[in-house]
């Protein structure tokens, strides 16, 4: 059984989506190894975004989030293989077994014309899916493994403004060209 890090948790900022993340995801997992027991630094460690398929889930909220994660992508894969006429089957992580709030979410997402839009809808599905595996869980590592995976998301999006606004002051940036 894990223990309650009742000073590390209270000690963390709140994380809101669309925010910027209060410190890299390094510098959180540098704070856990000061923090937490090993056997939970290694939990922390494996719980990604995009996990990978030899994970193994000794935690329960790491279980529900990979389940949530294959059966997301399972979904997408699903909808683009059927819009391309291919088999989905082959492309599948793990079993594909449907779930219709998912498929709901996911047919729901890629509405949008733009692909950005797309990965940001499907972010804050992940967000609430987070939310929900924090419920009534304030200090121990659950709330810690969604705090983590919440982390993920903010830097990922921090990393994507920061390249778009690169691209920008490129263009900005760029000489014109001498008409001759």
């Amino acid at each position: 059984m894990s223990c309650n890090y009742y000073y590390f948790a209270a000690s963390l900022p709140m994380l809101t989506f669309g925010t910027r993340p209060p410190f890299s995801n390094e510098d959180f997992l540098e704070s856990c190894n000061e923090q937490l027991s090993r056997s939970d630094r290694d939990v922390i460690k494996n719980a990604l975004l995009t996990p990978p398929d030899t994970i193994k889930k000794k935690n329960s909220a790491l279980a529900r989030w990979v389940d949530f994660e294959d059966a997301s992508r399972n979904e997408l894969v699903n909808f683009r293989a059927k819009k391309l006429g291919l088999d989905p089957r082959k492309y599948f992580r793990g079993e594909y077994v449907p779930d219709p709030y998912i498929a709901a979410m996911i047919v729901s997402a890629v509405q949008a014309d733009n692909p950005l839009l797309v990965e940001r809808r499907i972010d804050l599905a992940r967000w609430e899916k987070l939310e929900e595996l924090e419920l009534e869980h304030y200090f121990d590592l659950q709330f810690l493994i969604a705090y983590y995976l919440k982390l993920q998301i903010l830097n990922k999006w921090d990393s994507i403004r920061a390249e778009k606004g690169r691209a920008v002051l490129d263009e900005l940036l760029k000489p014109e060209e001498i008409n001759r």
